[in-house]
């Protein structure tokens, strides 16, 4: 398989599972702003994005309808769901040979249905129905690939995009809630924190999960655990580096490919960290830390695949 190959259907996963986690992002913040106790602070998520250069050379202050547009719509944001989903459809033109004709129509349409979308469509009041409809279409483009992608080294590395940015955005939801910890003094188990962890599951799809496992608690920690150091649960980061430690191994195993020390490298520091949950009380400041430093771990860990992988074809260009 050819390294730019290998390049384009990881980066056709991780911009899918961006979008899709963007969106799970900005309707759990206006989940929080909605809360006539919430401060409303749509900075939060420029921060949490490292995008403040590039939003504040365009916009005097973080409204809701700047943040909005910046990160829906905007055709100039290279962060907008909009550029997510249209980088992914370049991918996949690229490597259309590999992918089914399925797959290819349904971005074809998820595109168009983006690229229609105008200011009066994404105001607060419908936020939930948009971040609803860029959710459900993520979901059927995935179901689509699941049902579809020939189980070969495409589908490994593809499925090794879809992770790292699972695993990274899960930690930005984390974040989420640590910065509105931050702004609303509020006792844990209040019913503004229980609700705000309500609405932190929901957009994570892991409520029913949550409620199953841990039916008599709601509370920073065992939510936050949940999150982080579930097996079981997809979403979580545990479970979306073990997938990810998965299909490295299969990639050595069953198609010849040497992993190299520094991937390997990389994988063990990045699950050195995400082991070192707190059995007892977490911290918000602990929190906020142990997801930079997650992120941290991933990034080093897509540079080690980049350069192990995707180097060459980068060379040849």
């Amino acid at each position: 398989m050819l390294s730019r190959y290998a390049e384009n259907v990881f980066w056709l996963g991780r911009y899918i599972e961006r979008a899709e986690n963007l969106a799970r992002l900005l309707d759990t913040h206006g989940s929080f702003a909605r809360d006539p106790r919430a401060t409303g602070d749509w900075e939060a998520v420029i921060r949490i994005n490292a995008d403040e250069d590039l939003f504040f050379a365009r916009n005097k202050e973080a409204t809701a309808a700047a943040v909005l547009y910046f990160y829906l719509i905007d055709p100039k944001s290279p962060t907008s769901i909009l550029n997510s989903v249209g980088n992914a459809r370049e991918n996949a033109r690229t490597v259309r040979h590999l992918i089914s004709t399925e797959l290819w129509a349904h971005l074809n349409t998820f595109f168009g249905e983006m690229h229609d979308l105008k200011r009066r469509d994404i105001s607060l009041p419908r936020l939930a129905q948009v971040a609803a409809f860029i959710k459900t279409n993520c979901q059927a483009h995935a179901g689509i690939a699941e049902g579809t992608l020939y189980r070969d080294q495409a589908y490994r590395f593809y499925q090794l995009g879809r992770h790292i940015e699972r695993a990274d955005q899960t930690s930005r939801l984390l974040d989420v809630k640590y910065r509105q910890l931050q702004s609303v003094e509020e006792d844990a188990g209040s019913p503004i924190d229980i609700s705000q962890w309500n609405a932190l599951l929901r957009s994570a799809s892991g409520y029913q999960a949550y409620r199953r496992t841990r039916p008599g608690s709601m509370n920073t920690s065992d939510v936050a655990r949940f999150l982080m150091s579930d097996s079981e649960f997809p979403r979580s980061i545990c479970f979306c580096l073990y997938r990810i430690k998965y299909d490295l191994a299969c990639l050595e195993s069953e198609h010849g490919l040497e992993l190299g020390d520094g991937v390997k490298s990389e994988l063990d520091l990045v699950m050195e960290i995400s082991g070192q949950t707190p059995t007892d009380r977490i911290d918000p400041e602990w929190l906020h830390r142990f997801a930079d430093a997650v992120q941290a771990g991933l990034l080093g860990l897509g540079g080690a695949l980049t350069a192990r992988f995707f180097g060459v074809a980068e060379a040849a260009e």
